[in-house]
């Protein structure tokens, strides 16, 4: 059994680089200013990932563009999967509250690979408004599907089904969304495959482009650059139905029902806010996210937009929290 910080140190090798790049972006959650030094008149939105990253990209552009609540300041706090940041907006209190990026990994995945989470993700933040959903691609070398023949994932499932060995899959680490993917594909399949973990998104990226995996279950804003490109070839999406970025590529779950999942992210806000500061915050973000300006480049990044606010989110979160929890479960996924 790991410890704690083993655990959160594992998960942190997987998650920053689902949402962010290097730590080494970002400011250290030491050297940024406390609650009592931030100006009345400022927000600060923490991302709890290092910089560059959708999620940070996405922040910044909504703290850009929100101007109704003045003053935004993004800070990057990286650290234990996302849990760092995540922590300390629950901890800011509720007469100086901060904003969060959270992602279904701070609020859906972390709590149940690690029950000694420094946060309760469903009492401790105010949901204020989901920003977009992010969905995975089942990605492979173009060189590879052309030369297996693997073009839609009815022709993977043949393949695989003939194939002695099983298939490698690369993932950003045990416990990744990408991890969870995978076991999820095998148990809805019954068909086998090896997991090869890495410290990040990036490696693990780098190894499926030099043929040292097969496959990747990798997030679309990822994936888009490399398949616009060329150099991968998507076999399907894990999304309920194809993506507007990828329309020609087939939903998983048209062929293997239940194959839908994907990342999401929104903003919360601490805890204990008054229900006027909730209803005008949540209306700010979700009046910056209706202009065309802002949908655009959320189209350019390929990710599914949305817009549920409030209970509408806070239902989702709920929800997320114990779907997670059951396919973890199910999966047998660890952060071993």
């Amino acid at each position: 059994m790991l410890s704690r910080r083993q655990a959160l140190s594992l998960a942190a090798a997987s998650a920053t680089t689902v949402f962010g790049h290097s730590a080494h972006a970002a400011r250290d959650a030491s050297a940024l200013p406390s609650n009592s030094s931030r100006s009345r008149n400022e927000l600060s939105l923490v991302v709890p990932y290092a910089a560059g990253g959708p999620l940070d990209r996405s922040a910044r552009k909504l703290a850009q563009e929100t101007t109704a609540l003045g003053n935004i300041n993004v800070l990057n706090v990286p650290g234990e999967g996302g849990a760092t940041g995540a922590a300390m907006v629950a901890r800011a209190g509720a007469r100086e509250p901060m904003l969060l990026m959270g992602a279904v990994a701070t609020h859906a995945i972390l709590p149940w690979l690690n029950p000694q989470l420094p946060y309760d993700p469903l009492r401790d933040f105010q949901p204020l408004t989901l920003v977009a959903r992010m969905p995975h691609v089942l990605v492979m070398r173009s060189e590879l599907a052309m030369q297996w023949r693997i073009y839609a994932p009815e022709d993977l499932l043949r393949f695989m089904s003939k194939h002695r060995q099983p298939l490698r899959y690369a993932s950003a680490g045990n416990g990744s969304i990408g991890h969870i993917a995978g076991q999820w594909f095998q148990s809805l399949t019954q068909v086998p495959l090896q997991h090869l973990p890495f410290g990040g998104a990036r490696p693990a990226l780098s190894a499926l482009l030099e043929g040292t995996a097969d496959l990747m279950f990798d997030n679309i804003a990822s994936a888009l650059p490399h398949l616009r490109a060329g150099r991968l070839k998507a076999i399907g999406v894990t999304w309920r139905s194809p993506l507007p970025a990828l329309p020609e590529v087939p939903s998983l779950d048209e062929s293997i029902k239940g194959m839908n999942l994907s990342t999401w992210f929104g903003i919360f806000a601490t805890a204990g806010i008054t229900d006027s500061q909730a209803r005008r915050w949540s209306e700010a973000f979700g009046q910056t996210l209706q202009r065309p300006e802002v949908q655009q480049y959320f189209d350019a990044m390929g990710v599914v937009r949305d817009d549920l606010r409030l209970q509408d989110f806070s239902r989702l979160v709920q929800a997320e929290h114990a779907r997670y929890g059951q396919l973890l479960k199910r999966t047998q996924v660890q952060m071993h």
